[in-house]
């Protein structure tokens, strides 16, 4: 063996043996007797500032007798008198020479290992245990002596509950708000709410405790249980997307009404449905435009609702009765009489109404006679000329399907192989979108108007997919 090689060998066993004992060795620790210190011996804990520090632990390092070895350190509270013979152990490890607890972590602590009261004051002891990595007997500190007062909890969870809420009274399904990062006891939510009112719970299935109005909109009431009378709520008087910000310690809610649709869900009812609510699909792009596109071979009246089932809620309707099918149809809403409705043909459509603009299309479709794939995952790439076809299905002609090996890549569908990249193609509904298994919402960008989002395959494979033209949707399926 040459001799760089054997000093190396060497130089590594070294190091290798100081390892294993660094671990078990340290510095001579001197003499000193172990001591233990709490930075404050009487404490009244803060709720209001729930993430500041409350107490600190600290106590010196005792010492390891001389013999260079580690020190482990335990430290031990409990109720004072109770000889440590409950309460909490923590082994704190080597070279750790403090413990700290934060506001709400110590009152969280106190209640659930102690059962202490809200607003009540415990005694307890602390004490740490040094035990030395050597023949040495263990060094317990003096008992340092702590007063500490718990406040009520302040939930960490919250509830929208009330008519005005997507989940109504329904306790066990109310409709759960987001904490705000960096900011305790803040919570957030953005949604539709209906004309009606709400409050906030703190817990699944339990009507109390509760946050209810206070004296103005902008202040919040805690309501402990059913014996306080005062249930206040909130009250939404117009339906309509509305973003909710509370702050359980300043007491403080604000309720904004925000630039998004009055209406998250629609359904397509009438003639064609047997008067079955059929639920409209969202636009992924814009949440304005909602699409209806299906075979309505009945024809007839048709009208489309804002609540599933309720014929008494509000209807978007034609502002003239018996309009027919046509493109940028002016629309209204309102509920019961007159009970204004379209009148269409029987034929196969694509519906959009669009609650912005107060505007629908009901428009017949003709599908495409073929489908193709192009794209940097299949074999022939970019290359729009000798796209990939895919396979219509005999029995329905909006439906097309192919299976075969795709590669790593980008994937959109062309409907004509237009080689100026301006004619009518299916894309993705965002950038890199990856297939999921399931259907998912394709764009219709006619003559090459829309974004070039495309479809991004992650892994080489034989892949399954199923296109519906009329639905507009796609499943790509790795076999």
């Amino acid at each position: 063996m040459k001799p760089n090689k054997i000093f190396n060998l060497i130089a590594f066993i070294l190091i290798l043996c100081y390892s294993c004992r660094k671990n078990e060795l340290e510095l001579n620790k001197g003499h000193a007797p172990l001591e233990v210190t709490v930075s404050d011996e009487s404490i009244v804990l803060d709720k209001n500032n729930p993430q500041s520090t409350a107490l600190s632990v600290d106590w010196t390092t005792g010492s390891n007798q001389g013999t260079n070895a580690a020190i482990e350190y335990t430290l031990q509270i409990d109720r004072k008198g109770n000889n440590f013979s409950d309460g909490i152990s923590l082994d704190m490890g080597r070279n750790s020479y403090q413990k700290t607890y934060k506001n709400e972590e110590l009152n969280d602590l106190l209640m659930s290992e102690f059962g202490v009261a809200a607003n009540t004051e415990i005694i307890l002891e602390c004490r740490v245990i040094a035990k030395v990595a050597a023949e040495v007997p263990d060094e317990v500190s003096p008992v340092q002596t702590i007063s500490i007062t718990t406040h009520l909890p302040i939930t960490k969870t919250l509830y929208l509950l009330g008519d005005a809420t997507p989940k109504g009274w329904d306790a066990n399904n109310a409709t759960e708000m987001t904490a705000v990062t960096n900011t305790p006891k803040a919570f957030s939510w953005t949604g539709r709410l209906n004309a009606g009112k709400f409050k906030f719970i703190t817990t699944l299935g339990e009507f109390a405790p509760s946050y209810n109005k206070g004296q103005s909109n902008s202040s919040l009431y805690y309501r402990s249980s059913f014996d306080d009378p005062y249930d206040e709520q909130f009250e939404i008087t117009e339906g309509g997307n509305y973003k909710i910000a509370v702050n359980l310690i300043t007491m403080a809610i604000a309720i904004e009404r925000t630039a998004g649709p009055e209406y998250e869900r629609l359904w397509f009812v009438g003639d064609p449905t047997g008067w079955t609510f059929k639920e409209m699909t969202v636009n992924p792009l814009d949440p304005f435009k909602f699409h209806y596109n299906d075979t309505l071979s009945a024809g007839g009246e048709i009208k489309i609702g804002t609540v599933q089932g309720d014929f008494d809620a509000v209807f978007f309707r034609p502002t003239v009765n018996n309009t027919a099918e046509g493109s940028n149809l002016d629309v209204d809403k309102w509920a019961g009489n007159p009970d204004f409705k379209w009148n269409i043909t029987g034929g196969t459509y694509k519906i959009t109404l669009d609650i912005r603009e107060m505007k629908i299309d009901i428009l017949p479709f003709t599908p495409y006679s073929a489908v193709y794939m192009v794209g940097d995952a299949t074999s022939i790439g970019w290359d729009v000329a000798n796209a990939i076809p895919m396979q219509v299905n005999s029995g329905n002609p909006n439906e097309f399907t192919w299976t075969g090996t795709l590669k790593p890549g980008e994937l959109k569908f062309s409907m004509d192989k237009q080689s100026d990249w301006n004619g009518a193609w299916f894309t993705a509904s965002q950038a890199n979108m990856a297939p999921s298994g399931t259907p998912q919402q394709m764009i219709y960008s006619e003559r090459g108007s829309g974004l070039d989002y495309k479809w991004r395959i992650a892994e080489n494979g034989t892949y399954s997919i199923t296109l519906d033209q009329l639905k507009e949707t796609v499943t790509i399926t790795k076999q």
